[in-house]
């Protein structure tokens, strides 16, 4: 929030009163929304979703797999 600040924004922030601007993304922590160039699930202005795009999901062909997978499902896991 220090950055708005310094930028002269008001209403920033998690406060009541404040502009509910977020971008939701496809990924299960921000490191994945980076390495994975994460789909931006939805984006919501002042409280409002507009922008709107459907999961993505890889189609696999190979037996004994499941036939679609959440690409943000197969994140490496942590030793």
């Amino acid at each position: 929030m220090n950055p708005a600040r310094i930028m002269g924004l008001e209403h920033y922030g998690l406060d009541v009163g404040c502009h509910a601007d977020l971008v939701v993304l496809q990924a299960k922590d921000p490191i994945e929304a980076i390495r994975l160039r994460a789909t931006r699930l939805f984006v919501v202005r002042r409280g409002e979703v507009i922008a709107e795009t459907p999961e993505r999901a890889a189609t696999l062909s190979i037996e004994g797999r499941p036939p679609k997978v959440d690409p943000a499902a197969y994140a490496p896991r942590e030793s």
